[in-house]
């Protein structure tokens, strides 16, 4: 006769299970795809300390409320800009605060990016003041008025993977990479994003830095990098003023960077969830369907 149909029950199995292989494929790519720009690298956060010009007497709450007022700031001028600087306070205290995203992000992306710096300081530093909170695509600033005369040279965090390159050619394809970040320093535009061979080198200063400052920071923090993380294939050098992060071969620039082994373990962490869901929901599914078959086969009995 004609062509066979489809059983019933069989033909809603495999809608079950493309459902579900489709759903997941989209969590495990959005997550994926989105979380390196999220990954917290580190926070500085003082404990309460005396200040000049009465700071010292400022209530919690009111500096509580100034800080309030600056993450309000930050959250507007995200969704139009990429780098933002500003005074706020009062009488008796004046915080200078800025934020600042990779210049690769869109608005939309660094208004995420700032929204999920002001959620980790308001957490974590509360109305501590200095803070800084640095993820992967973005960062915030800020320090009473008095302290903004920090030298923008000042190394605020740095991480070396242990495991070290192998290749001939790292020396030589770093060093033109490296090479390539200063002149971008020095010519004023302030981010750089580059592939040399096997090499790939991110750095960026803060955005109220001229050229020539701009250029030593960078020159800088491409020493500490040469110089302290000799053959490291990842590595991130994170200064007041500027920050570098490098990878070589394969080896992703991440947030999770760890001294052991230099891996990405939140991420791969995240998709071996992922896919571990994958499989055990598969798994499922065809046990549920091998004892609908049996079911059936007794009822024929």
């Amino acid at each position: 006769m004609g062509c066979s149909s489809l059983n019933p029950s069989a033909y809603l199995y495999n809608q079950f299970l493309l459902k579900i292989f489709l759903f997941s494929l989209m969590l495990l790519t959005a997550n994926t795809n989105s979380i390196d720009f999220h990954q917290l690298v580190f926070t500085t956060c003082t404990a309460n300390q005396t200040f000049q010009n009465d700071l010292a007497i400022s209530t919690s709450s009111s500096k509580l409320s100034i800080v309030s007022s600056l993450f309000q700031e930050f959250l507007d001028k995200s969704s139009e800009s990429n780098f933002f600087e500003t005074y706020v306070g009062d009488d008796r205290i004046a915080i200078l605060g800025l934020f600042q995203c990779r210049n690769d992000l869109n608005h939309d992306q660094c208004h995420t990016c700032t929204n999920k710096l002001v959620d980790i300081s308001s957490n974590f530093c509360g109305e501590r003041i200095p803070a800084r909170v640095q993820l992967s695509g973005c960062y915030l600033d800020y320090k009473a008025e008095e302290e903004r005369e920090v030298s923008k040279l000042l190394m605020l965090h740095k991480v070396c993977s242990r495991k070290k390159a192998k290749s001939s050619r790292f020396e030589e394809e770093m060093g033109y990479a490296f090479a390539e970040v200063e002149s971008c320093g020095v010519s004023g535009n302030g981010f750089c994003d580059l592939s040399y061979g096997k090499a790939h080198v991110m750095a960026q200063c803060v955005g109220n830095l001229g050229a020539c400052d701009c250029g030593e920071c960078m020159n800088k923090a491409v020493q500490i990098a040469h110089d302290e993380c000799a053959h490291s294939i990842v590595a991130e050098v994170y200064l007041d003023g500027c920050y570098l992060s490098y990878s070589y071969g394969k080896h992703k620039i991440s947030s999770y960077l760890d001294e052991g082994n230099g891996s990405g373990k939140g991420t791969q962490k995240l998709v071996a969830i992922v896919a571990g869901g994958i499989v055990a929901t598969i798994f499922l599914g065809v046990v549920y369907y091998f004892m609908k078959s049996w079911g059936k086969k007794d009822d024929d009995w």
